[in-house]
C-alpha cells in the first residue's frame, strides 16, 4: 500500500471556501513572521510553550507523512528529523533541510540513540499502531530527560464506530487510556484536553484564551502533551 502516496486523495476532505479564508489569513500572518507556510502552528505552539529561552533543539515527528509538522524553522531548533515507514517524500524533505529516517515503528527501535531528543510528536498516528506500550517506551527512550512529546489521536469516546471507517486504525484511545499509556511509561502530563486540529490551527489568529476555546469547541480528538522528568535515566 503506497500509504503516503494516496493518502492525501483519499483520506483528506476538500478544504471549503470558508477553510481557504482561513489558510490565507494564517498564511499571510506565518509569512509576517518570516514564515513560508500556514503548517508552522502546532510546533510553534510548542516551541513558544516548553522550550522559551532555549536552543540546539533536536526534534523528531513520528509517522511525518509530507512533514506539515516540521514546517516551522526557528533559530531555537538544531535539527528537523522526520521517520515514516514510507519513503514517498524522503527527497521532498532533505531539500527543506529535514532529515529523514526510514523506520517501521512496529518492528524494534526507533533508530535514535537514547536520550537525544528534546520533542517527539505523533499526530494521528498512533491509532494506526498496534503496539502502543512498545511506541512509549521508545519515545521515552530516545527523549532526553525534560524533553516532550506531542500526540493527537481521535476519541473513541466522540468518533465510537466511525473510528474503524479507516481500516488502517488499529487501537482506539480515549482521555483515561492515553493518560495511562504514557503515565506508566515515565511521563508527567502536562495536557490532556479536547483537540479540533482545524480550530486549534484557525486559533492562532486570535488571543490565546480565545484560541484554547477554540480548540476544544466540537472537538472529536485528544492532544496530550506529556514530559519526561529531569530525573529519568533514559531506561526503556
Amino acid at each position: 500500500m503506497d500509504y503516503a502516496k494516496n493518502y492525501e486523495r483519499c483520506c483528506l476532505e476538500n478544504t471549503s471556501a470558508f477553510q481557504r479564508l482561513f489558510i490565507g489569513a494564517l498564511t499571510r500572518k506565518a509569512k509576517s513572521i518570516g514564515q513560508d507556510s500556514h503548517r508552522i502552528w502546532s510546533l510553534k505552539y510548542l516551541i513558544d510553550n516548553y522550550f522559551q529561552g532555549k536552543s540546539g533543539l533536536r526534534i523528531m515527528d513520528c509517522g511525518a507523512w509530507n512533514g506539515w509538522f516540521l514546517s516551522y524553522q526557528s533559530p531555537a531548533i538544531k535539527e528537523r528529523i522526520a521517520l515514516d515507514f514510507d519513503s514517498h517524500f524522503a527527497q521532498e524533505l532533505r531539500d527543506k533541510d529535514i532529515g529523514f529516517i526510514l523506520a517501521d515503528m512496529e518492528k524494534g527501535a526507533i533508530p535514535v540513540e537514547t536520550g537525544t531528543l528534546d520533542l517527539v510528536s505523533m499526530t494521528s498516528t498512533l491509532e494506526h499502531l498496534s503496539c502502543p506500550e512498545h511506541i512509549a517506551s521508545e519515545i521515552g527512550r530516545v527523549l532526553k530527560p525534560g524533553g516532550i512529546v506531542f500526540i493527537t489521536v481521535p476519541d473513541i469516546m466522540k468518533y465510537k464506530f466511525h473510528f474503524w471507517d479507516d481500516v488502517t486504525h488499529k487501537r482506539p484511545f480515549n482521555k483515561s487510556s492515553l493518560r495511562f499509556l504514557f503515565e506508566t511509561h515515565g511521563m508527567e502530563t502536562l495536557e490532556l484536553s479536547p483537540y479540533n486540529h482545524n480550530l486549534f490551527i484557525a486559533g492562532n489568529l486570535f488571543p490565546p484564551a480565545i484560541h484554547r476555546r477554540m480548540t476544544r469547541f466540537r472537538a472529536n480528538a485528544l492532544m496530550y502533551v506529556g514530559r519526561k522528568p529531569l530525573d529519568a535515566d533514559g531506561a526503556p
